[in-house]
């Protein structure tokens, strides 16, 4: 019994239909005479303890972007909780939590009015305990520091002493919401919640992992994509010291795609088991495999880009508004542009990994995963379990940014430990993350403007051709949906206007990455805009300002409006910020771009210093209207975090191929930007009371024709093929 009561059990009952009360009794000693503490989960996300602590359950995975501090703020907020007396735990998968994942810069879109009914169900029946305690009217009774407090007396009573009380009141529907100014956490400059534990490098992240007799394993993958095995000579490998097992990884042993949509298949390839990750990886390397390329398209780069090139003559109208045909024939000018774009890969510095214990039929999992439903799903259909016999725990990611969105490496770990009968952990080496990654898609557009006498836009038509995420995750739907649709800038603003696509068939695995398609289309819109700009010797402001119009909200498709208004502000505002008419000495530009992005309006400046194609970023000025911003500090980083991932992708990202097989492996030859070239961050954000909308994304598109802007300023060179490594030295 002892041991028993040491390791802190909890007796856990089952929620009441009101969704008011689970409780558990957590006793500090049995030697002792204190009284046990009793927690009375008040719901999913909030549990309060008889010594006063109020502990907030993160549901969404931590991939860097803050959720794990600022979805429990917004919780604390409305409850009233003492953020010096709170404890958040990290939430296993539980679809309890609806809309448990990360990605598309949702959380805290989804999630804002979730957490505020959540805080706001559990401080009403702390109120109603307490107006029957204190005899006082409910709607005099507020709650602050983990007390319900009455407002004109300042007498108050401690959560701890209303919880049995409260714990029966059920839950109304509908609640009513604190007022916005009496907010004193959101909006609060918060540290994250493993600060201390990141600083000091005690963060346990999925590969810290350790369990009793847990094996650990690698993977060697078919360099070509959708290649297989054909045959393996594993003697060498079975010879290392450490080398247990070798397994081969065939999709079809387990129904080919099995995962589609949002969790790709896993790529064929062979499986080393050791007793460390070391030996595994060393294993591997002496590991012959003869691979099997038969049916694959054996795609070049070169090749591949020839045909999006050519694809441009061929294409489906997305969006057609007016007559561009006939307004660029009587147009005073036209302008035309073709922009390339290329692959894209995450890179992120915690390579994947993944352990799981598969026992008895019952499948645990410890998986740095932004989407764990899908891997819920892909082992029910890898498996056939019943979701009761998987439990998914989600450590903290190191960096994800899209990549994990998708599970191919999960199934890795489960398939070897369901071979082995022990815990595995499984993971990728550098060299195979980035060869078997799922690309941001590269493309090539073509912008053409027809200008009237003054110079302003009468048709715009935007052309794009590459492969579709859409067909390479097997989705249903228009494969231009991914790429470029209805609602990409200018829609609504140009009255002859004409979006289209040029579809082509690929085997390079496509998928999310930071602001897929935006992070594209936004360096041809934005850069397209600065040379009308100057073709019409306007300054790239004003020029901008003038093609946006008054103040107003602008109709784009059916009841979607975009407000013109907050656009405007935030472009004005980094106008003044980055003292943008100001000279600048010479061999230095500043570039500008702006865009909107999951509800977000973002305008950055980046000004940059060119001697002899030498580039240097010297600094970045953003301005940003996302709405109420919950964690000032978090969402600083997140626009910091945004900004250098376009830096950096603009000056050195390129993922080519050759004969199928993707060329680049590590930092060597994907590099990413170095502490000493980031520039000089500046960021200011608008204050309003509107909903918060999206951060993670937003920032990284304008940057990068920022940049390209800014060179262009500095040196008259144009910017059309990106990465700048190609022309320039960085």
């Amino acid at each position: 019994m002892k041991n028993a009561l040491n390791r802190r059990n909890f007796i856990k009952l089952t929620a009441t239909a009101s969704g008011a009360l689970v409780v558990g009794v957590q006793f500090q000693s049995c030697l002792t005479e204190k009284s046990p503490v009793i927690t009375h989960q008040f719901s999913p996300l909030i549990k309060i303890d008889t010594d006063g602590w109020v502990t907030l359950m993160a549901k969404n995975p931590e991939i860097g972007q803050g959720v794990k501090t600022a979805l429990p703020m917004i919780l604390a907020e409305e409850l009233g909780a003492d953020w010096n007396k709170v404890k958040i735990e990290q939430a296993d998968f539980d679809k309890m939590y609806d809309e448990q994942w990360a990605g598309g810069s949702y959380a805290i879109i989804l999630n804002w009015d979730l957490m505020r009914k959540a805080g706001a169900q559990v401080r009403y029946a702390l109120q109603t305990a307490a107006s029957k305690q204190m005899n006082l009217p409910f709607e005099e009774l507020t709650t602050k520091d983990n007390k319900v407090i009455h407002q004109e007396s300042g007498n108050s009573l401690p959560f701890e002493v209303l919880l049995e009380q409260a714990s029966g009141v059920a839950f109304p529907e509908e609640v009513e919401f604190k007022p916005l100014e009496t907010y004193s956490l959101v909006g609060k400059r918060t540290p994250q919640t493993d600060l201390d534990e990141m600083v000091t490098g005690s963060s346990t992240f999925g590969i810290d992992l350790k369990l009793p007799h847990m094996l650990y394993a690698t993977v060697r993958k078919n360099p070509v994509h959708e290649g297989g095995v054909f045959s393996f000579d594993d003697t060498d490998t079975k010879a290392m010291q450490g080398v247990i097992a070798v397994h081969e990884l065939d999709n079809k042993d387990y129904g080919g795609r099995l995962l589609a949509s949002n969790s790709p298949n896993f790529v064929n390839g062979v499986a080393i088991v050791a007793n460390s990750t070391w030996a595994a990886f060393k294993g591997a390397e002496k590991l012959k495999v003869e691979w099997d390329n038969s049916g694959c398209r054996l795609e070049d780069s070169d090749e591949l880009f020839q045909r999006f090139h050519d694809q441009l003559s061929d294409t489906t109208i997305e969006r057609k508004d007016g007559d561009v045909a006939n307004a660029m024939r009587s147009a005073a000018r036209v302008h035309e542009a073709i922009y390339e774009l290329p692959f894209w890969a995450h890179v992120p510095m915690e390579p994947m990994n993944c352990t799981v214990d598969f026992r008895d039929d019952v499948c645990e999992v410890w998986a740095p995963t932004q989407n764990p439903e899908a891997l819920q799903n892909g082992l029910i259909k890898l498996f056939g379990l019943e979701p009761e016999q998987i439990k998914i725990h989600i450590p903290r990611i190191g960096g994800a940014f899209g990549r994990r969105y998708y599970v191919d490496y999960a199934m890795d770990a489960a398939i070897l430990s369901k071979k082995m009968g022990k815990p595995v952990q499984l993971t990728w080496t550098r060299e195979e993350d980035v060869k078997h990654d799922w690309y941001r898609p590269g493309s090539i557009q073509k912008m053409s403007a027809a200008l009237d006498k003054d110079g302003m836009v009468t048709a715009w038509r935007h052309v794009l051709a590459n492969a579709s995420r859409m067909t390479s995750l097997g989705r249903e739907g228009r494969v231009a949906g991914t790429e470029i649709d209805e609602y990409e800038f200018p829609a609504g603003f140009v009255p002859n206007l004409q979006l289209e696509y040029g579809h082509v068939l690929s085997d390079i695995p496509l998928g999310q990455w930071r602001a897929v398609s935006a992070s594209a289309n936004a360096f041809s819109i934005g850069c397209f805009l600065d040379e009308l700009a100057f073709k019409n010797g306007m300054d790239p402001i004003d020029y901008f300002l003038k093609f946006l119009g008054p103040a107003r909200m602008v109709p784009v498709v059916g009841e979607y409006e975009f407000d013109n208004g907050r656009f405007i502000h935030v472009i004005e505002k980094v106008r003044q910020y980055s003292n943008w008419d100001s000279p600048l000495p010479k061999g230095q530009g500043r570039g500008f771009a702006a865009r909107k992005g999951a509800g977000s309006f973002i305008a950055e400046v980046i000004t940059v210093e060119v001697v002899e194609d030498s580039i240097k970023i010297l600094e970045v000025h953003a301005v940003v209207d996302c709405g109420i911003v919950v964690n000032p500090s978090g969402a600083e980083a997140q626009v910091e975090g945004g900004i250098l991932e376009g830096l950096s992708a603009a000056m050195y990202g390129a993922v080519t191929f050759k004969d199928g097989a993707t060329e680049q492996s590590n930092f060597h030859d994907y590099p990413w930007i170095r502490m000493r070239d980031v520039p000089e961050i500046r960021v200011d954000f608008i204050q309003n009371d509107l909903p918060p909308r999206g951060l993670g994304e937003p920032p990284l598109p304008p940057a990068i024709p920022a940049l390209a802007n800014a060179i262009f300023a500095a040196t008259g060179k144009r910017i059309r093929k990106l990465p700048l490594s190609r022309s320039f030295e960085i």
